[in-house]
C-alpha cells in the first residue's frame, strides 16, 4: 500500500465545507503565445468535508460565465506513519491570517498561531480547479467563487498584454522561510501593483512541503486579510505567479521520506509547452507507485513545470530547471531552447532559472553549469537571466563568455573566456554589449556574504583564475526584490528594499 495516496473526483457533492485551509488564488494556466485567447486557473484548499463551489467570471462586454469545478483528494499521512496504517484523522485548521481579528491581542494571537514551528501531522486536502478559458488580451477579468452560494473570494485579474502594452512585474526568490522580512517583503511587492510574480526558485523553506506551503507560504503571499508588513498580502489573489523549481523545492526533499515532496507541481500552474519527458526531468526515486501516485497528483504540471516559456507584453521568457539533475544533462536541453528562442519574434527575451551562472557570493560559488548556455542565449538574442540560489542581490555588468573547455571540472567550475562591457551604467550608455545576470534571492531567507570585499578576496584566493571582477552592484545588506516595467523599447529595473527604499535602478533602450 502507498505511503500516500490520491483519487481525483469531479465536484458533485453539496455539502458546505468545514474549513477553508487556502482560499482561491489565479494562476496563469496554459497560455503561452500571444495568439487566440488568454486563460487562467482558479485554485482552492478545504479540508475533507465536500462542498458545492460556483465560480463566476466576466470582463467588460463579455457577460457573465461560469467555469467547471474539479476537485482532487490529497492524502500525506504523518511522517514515519508505517504503511497501512489508518491513522485517526486530526483536525484540520485554517493555516492563513484571522481575517476577524480585530483587538491587538487577537491580532498578537493570530499572527502567533500562523507563524508558529510547523508540527508534523497528517495531512488530508481537497484541492480545487477551475480553469478561465478564453479569455481577451488586455483586459480586466472579475471573478467570484462561491461556497453553497456564499462569497468567499471576489477579486480581479488582468489578462496578458498584448506585444504593444506596457507591462510591470516582479523577480524574486527564495521567499518563504518563515521570516518577518518575507512577509514585509510580500508587503512591499503589493504596493508595486505588479501585474504578474517569477518566482525565483526555493519558493517556500525548508523542503517544499504540502505542509510547509500550508504554514509558511499561503499565510503570507494568500490568505492575508488586507496587505499589512507584519502579516503579508493577498497577492495571490490577483497576481499570477510562474514558478521556477528550486533545490529546495525539488532536489533536496524526495519521495518516500516526505510524503508531500514536491508540492509546487500540486500548487502551481503552468503553460505545457516545454520540452516533455527526458533526462533532464525531476527524478521520482525507484518506487514506481509512489511516483504514479505524486504524477496523478500533479498532473500536467509534472514535468512541464520545469521546463517552460511565454509570451507576456513585448518579452518572451524561458524557465528552465537548473537542479543539479537537470544541469548534469543540461546539453541535451539545447535544442530545444535553441528552438524555443528562435520562434519568438518578441523584442526583449529573458531567461530565469534557480542556480545562477554569474554572480560574486562563496555560498553556491561553484555551481557554474548553467554558464555552458551563456553561448546558447547570447545567440538566441537573450537580454538579461534572472536567478535566485545566492540570498542577496547582484547586477553583473554586460558579458559574453565562452566556455574553453566546455565542461566543468571537478569542483563543478565552467572555466572560459569572459568579455566585460564595463561602459554600460544603465543611465547614460543604455545600450550593453552582452547579457545582464541579475541574482535576486533576497526574497526572505537569511541574506548571504553582506561584505562584498571581504568576498571577493577570499574568491581571489580560494577560486583563483576562476573569479572574475564581473559584478556592477552588489547589495546584501537587506532583503529586496526586481521590479521591472517594460515596452517594446525601454527595459527598466528598479531594486525595492525590504523598507521600501530603491537600492538600484538601471535601464536598457533598443
Amino acid at each position: 500500500m502507498n505511503r500516500f495516496t490520491l483519487l481525483g473526483l469531479t465536484l458533485t457533492a453539496s455539502l458546505h465545507a468545514q474549513t477553508m485551509l487556502v482560499k482561491p488564488y489565479v494562476q496563469p494556466g496554459d497560455g503561452a503565445v500571444l495568439g487566440g485567447t488568454d486563460v487562467k486557473v482558479l485554485t482552492w484548499v478545504t479540508d475533507q468535508t465536500p462542498a458545492a463551489f460556483t465560480v463566476e467570471y466576466h470582463w467588460a462586454g463579455g457577460g457573465m460565465k461560469t467555469a467547471e469545478v474539479v476537485r482532487t483528494a490529497l492524502h500525506f499521512p504523518k511522517l514515519g506513519a508505517k504503511p497501512g496504517a489508518t491513522p485517526a484523522p486530526e483536525p484540520q485548521k485554517p493555516s492563513g491570517f484571522n481575517d476577524a481579528a480585530t483587538t491587538l491581542d487577537e491580532l498578537k494571537t493570530s499572527i502567533a498561531a500562523t507563524f508558529a514551528p510547523i508540527k508534523e501531522r497528517e495531512q488530508r486536502y481537497f484541492r480545487y480547479r477551475a480553469v478561465l478559458p478564453g479569455l481577451p488580451f488586455d483586459s480586466e477579468v472579475t471573478y467570484r467563487v462561491l461556497m453553497g452560494g456564499a462569497p468567499v473570494r471576489e477579486a480581479a485579474v488582468k489578462t496578458r498584454a498584448s506585444a504593444l502594452k506596457p507591462v510591470k512585474f516582479v523577480m524574486v526568490g527564495d521567499m518563504a522561510s518563515n521570516t518577518p522580512e518575507q512577509r514585509q517583503i510580500a508587503f512591499q511587492i503589493s504596493l508595486q501593483k505588479p501585474d504578474f510574480l517569477v518566482a525565483l526558485g526555493d519558493i517556500v523553506y525548508p523542503g517544499g512541503r504540502a505542509l510547509q506551503y500550508m504554514n509558511h507560504f499561503f499565510p503570507c503571499y494568500n490568505d492575508a486579510g488586507k496587505a499589512d508588513p507584519k502579516i503579508g498580502a493577498p497577492l495571490m489573489a490577483t497576481v499570477p505567479i510562474y514558478p521556477v523549481i528550486g533545490n529546495h523545492d525539488a532536489d533536496t526533499q524526495k519521495l518516500p521520506a516526505f510524503p508531500d515532496a514536491f508540492s509546487a507541481f500540486y500548487w502551481f500552474s503552468v503553460p505545457k509547452n516545454g520540452p516533455g519527458a527526458g533526462p533532464w526531468n525531476l527524478p521520482l526515486g525507484r518506487d514506481a507507485s509512489l511516483a504514479d501516485t505524486f504524477k496523478a497528483a500533479a498532473g500536467k504540471e509534472y514535468p512541464a513545470m520545469s521546463d517552460y516559456s511565454f509570451d507576456y507584453g513585448a518579452a518572451h521568457f524561458v524557465v528552465l530547471d537548473a537542479n543539479s539533475y537537470a544541469a548534469a544533462v543540461i546539453e541535451k536541453l539545447i535544442p530545444w531552447i535553441e528552438r524555443d528562442l528562435a520562434a519568438s519574434k518578441q523584442p526583449w527575451k529573458i531567461v530565469c532559472f534557480h542556480q545562477p551562472a554569474f554572480h560574486t557570493s562563496r555560498e553556491h560559488y561553484s555551481e557554474q553549469r548553467m554558464r555552458l548556455l551563456q553561448p546558447v542565449f547570447e545567440k538566441g538574442g537573450v537580454d538579461v537571466v534572472f536567478a535566485g540560489h545566492v540570498h542577496n542581490y547582484q547586477r553583473s555588468m554586460p558579458l559574453k563568455f565562452t566556455p574553453n573547455p566546455a565542461k566543468p571540472d571537478g569542483r563543478g567550475r565552467v572555466e572560459g573566456d569572459l568579455v566585460l562591457d564595463e561602459t554600460f551604467d544603465g543611465d547614460k550608455d543604455t545600450t550593453p554589449e552582452g547579457i545582464i545576470h541579475i541574482v535576486s534571492g533576497g526574497g526572505g531567507a537569511k541574506l548571504y556574504s553582506v561584505n562584498l570585499e571581504r568576498t571577493i578576496e577570499r574568491l581571489k584566493r580560494e577560486q583563483r583564475g576562476n573569479y572574475k571582477p564581473l559584478t556592477a552592484r552588489y547589495v546584501a545588506e537587506k532583503h529586496s526584490f526586481s521590479v521591472i516595467e517594460l515596452t517594446p523599447s525601454v527595459f527598466e529595473l528598479r531594486q525595492i528594499a525590504v523598507d521600501g527604499t530603491e537600492v538600484d535602478r538601471f535601464r536598457i533602450t533598443k
